[in-house]
């Protein structure tokens, strides 16, 4: 079985059945991963297309100083900080205080909308853990997806999230903590029944 180095770059020599190769080992991967960080279903997909439009238009987008699944994981990151960010973009809607005033209130909305398609989670206990999941901080829940969810080694999450490795480790150490208070009377629960 060839490298994942070594199918993107035989594709970019012009081999489609690398390209094909590189869309079947990290199709699932990159949507699970967006999936987890964006809780959107529709967002995540768009990453992935994205991600993939990147891949293969930008065909010198990566530079074999890293491996490839750590360079994917960095695209697919950023991919989902900027879905993130046009997400917290403010409406503004303008009122009248009174009918007799000439100067007007502000009113900041949140753009927080979800999409009506959103799967929802099959069993209870799934769904609090994702609670969970989500409440932690930025770099705390992107440490703990790539690492329990995607399976990374901390050198590729300390890539991917350009930190230190030792700063990963104390990331997980922290998230899991704080799961593990968290989820202590879910487990307690589970084992009493």
């Amino acid at each position: 079985m060839k490298k994942d180095e070594e199918l993107y770059m035989a594709y970019m020599l012009g081999s489609q059945e690398s390209l094909d190769e590189l869309f079947k080992r990290y199709n699932k991967r990159m949507f699970n991963y967006a999936l987890r960080l964006l809780d959107n279903r529709a967002d995540a997909e768009d990453v992935v297309g994205e991600f993939f439009y990147k891949i293969t238009f930008n065909k010198d987008a990566y530079k074999e100083q890293a491996k490839f699944s750590t360079w994917a994981y960095t695209v697919a990151r950023n991919l989902c900080l900027d879905r993130l960010r046009q997400r917290k973009k403010i409406v503004f809607f303008w009122t009248k205080r009174s009918n007799d005033s000439q100067d007007y209130q502000q009113w900041d909305i949140a753009d927080d909308s979800k999409n009506p398609s959103e799967r929802v989670e099959d069993s209870e206990v799934a769904s609090i853990v994702k609670a969970a999941v989500n409440r932690l901080n930025g770099l705390q829940k992107e440490a703990i997806i790539l690492r329990e969810y995607q399976k990374l080694s901390y050198d590729q999450i300390s890539e991917v999230l350009s930190v230190s490795k030792s700063k990963v480790k104390i990331l997980i150490f922290r998230a899991r903590k704080k799961l593990g208070k968290t989820l202590l009377p879910l487990i307690k629960e589970v084992q009493n029944v």
